[in-house]
């Protein structure tokens, strides 16, 4: 009775809605949902081996898949315990079941690929001659544009110029920006952080947004309605992409007219990071945390350079008419490029479209759904794997997003074999034309009336 009236009382755990972690999204007061615990990081980010980026834009929100994506499995839980201070007991966005045995299993088979054969799983020299293609094509084409005399006296040799630039442009979106973002090339935070700002300088749309919206929106909930910022839409929408969309009859024959109108896409992503950044302060339900100084000077920089390198050094060698052919001409190859290309992975007539129960829970492991709302194409044509970024290997970015892309064809062959193994389909189309067509029968059955729709 004594030892019991003396025994001391653990202190009571302490607990937290989504909105009581929201407040606590500052480098000076972070907090980080991880599995339904919440930590306290403040003290850490500064020591994050993986630089403090990726955990200035999670904290304040429940990173539990970027946190299991990113880390050995269970390794991590070690340092984090020390952190600990209290449970979410609330959800912003859809959450997901306990790792599965495919989880498990698959990401345990391709880190002993990398150990067993002792390969860096991010670096390859390949990288950098690629980046430097990218770079030297640009550079070449944007030059001859406007100070090659024999160019800039043909109108037509100026618009192909226009146009390898305009494709450059989009493979810096689709290389030096995906890797970079990613963590996919080096151990180096720096070089991460420069390649993710050419985005900025050259493209002329932020990085950062890029983030939000790829690395903490798109990547976890992908395809998942009221999540994906990729998959977002108003009622009305200019398309119908989703199932749970309601039907208009300006949807009928969308495949014919919603192509055409991906050339916007560039001119949509710029003018709209100022939206996300500075009055909406979200893109769609991820919610954007205050900006580091860092973030605000590559942004206004990267605009202000834009301006500058595109229209008011072309206006002062070349009649404004010409400055706007070239502007959209390039602008249209880039935006096509970029679009068509993230249209075949996803917004496609076979994967799925997952919807959280009541309670915002997915009742499918993440890395299952990744698999099953993704569609690969091409493996075997080096021509395609180069100019679309490696993406027609999807799926193991999707999963391995921190692996450089110059892996993805060796470690393919080990996810398709576990995917078979627990029964999960891995979509697949053998060019990039039948997957491109597939986007465009999707958008056809979606543009007929729900009642009267037949599957060709």
């Amino acid at each position: 009775m004594l030892f019991n009236s003396l025994a001391v009382s653990p202190p009571p755990v302490k607990k937290f809605t989504w909105e009581e972690l929201a407040k606590h999204n500052t480098p000076e007061d972070a907090f980080i949902a991880i599995r339904g615990n919440v930590y306290d990081i403040t003290k850490f980010i500064k020591n994050h081996p993986g630089g403090e980026d990726i955990l200035l834009l999670a904290i304040g929100k429940d990173a539990t898949q970027a946190f299991e994506t990113y880390h050995e499995l269970g390794k991590p839980d070690i340092i984090l315990k020390k952190y600990y201070v209290g449970i979410l007991t609330s959800n912003e966005l859809p959450t997901f079941p306990e790792i599965s045995d495919f989880h498990r299993t698959v990401k345990k088979r391709v880190e002993e690929y990398f150990e067993k054969n002792q390969i860096d799983p991010k670096n390859r020299i390949d990288i950098w001659i690629r980046y430097s293609f990218i770079f030297g094509a640009f550079i070449a084409s944007y030059y001859a544009q406007f100070f090659v005399e024999y160019v800039v006296d043909q109108t037509w040799l100026q618009v192909i110029c226009a146009a390898v630039m305009g494709f450059s442009l989009a493979q810096i979106g689709l290389n030096q920006l995906h890797d970079g973002t990613h963590f996919a090339v080096t151990h180096n935070p720096l070089i991460w952080k420069l390649l993710g700002a050419t985005h900025d300088f050259f493209n002329g749309a932020s990085n950062l947004v890029w983030q939000y919206q790829h690395s903490l929106g798109h990547h976890i909930y992908t395809n998942i309605e009221g999540a994906d910022p990729d998959v977002v839409t108003a009622d009305p929408d200019i398309r119908r992409i989703k199932p749970t969309q309601r039907w208009y009859s300006h949807y009928l024959n969308q495949q014919f007219f919603v192509p055409i109108l991906y050339g916007f896409l560039a001119f949509k992503v710029r003018i709209q990071d100022i939206n996300i950044l500075y009055i909406m302060k979200s893109n769609d339900k991820i919610r954007v945390n205050p900006l580091s100084q860092w973030h605000t000077m590559i942004f206004w920089g990267g605009k202000l350079f834009f301006i500058f390198y595109r229209i008011i050094i072309p206006l002062a060698l070349i009649p404004a008419t010409k400055v706007l052919t070239l502007f959209v001409v390039a602008d249209l190859v880039t935006s096509y490029w970029l679009a068509l290309t993230f249209q075949a992975n996803h917004v496609v007539d076979e994967v799925e479209w997952p919807l959280p129960d009541d309670k915002g829970f997915i009742n499918k492991d993440w890395a299952e759904m990744q698999v099953v709302t993704t569609q690969d194409y091409a493996h075997d044509s080096f021509f395609w794997t180069s100019i679309v970024g490696s993406l027609n290997y999807q799926t193991v970015h999707h999963l391995f997003p921190q692996v450089s892309q110059h892996h993805y064809r060796d470690i393919t062959p080990i996810v398709k074999a576990t995917c078979k193994e627990f029964g999960i389909r891995f979509y697949y189309r053998d060019t990039f034309w039948d997957a491109f067509a597939s986007h465009i029968n999707h958008l056809r059955l979606l543009g007929i009336r729900p009642t009267e729709k037949k599957i060709n």
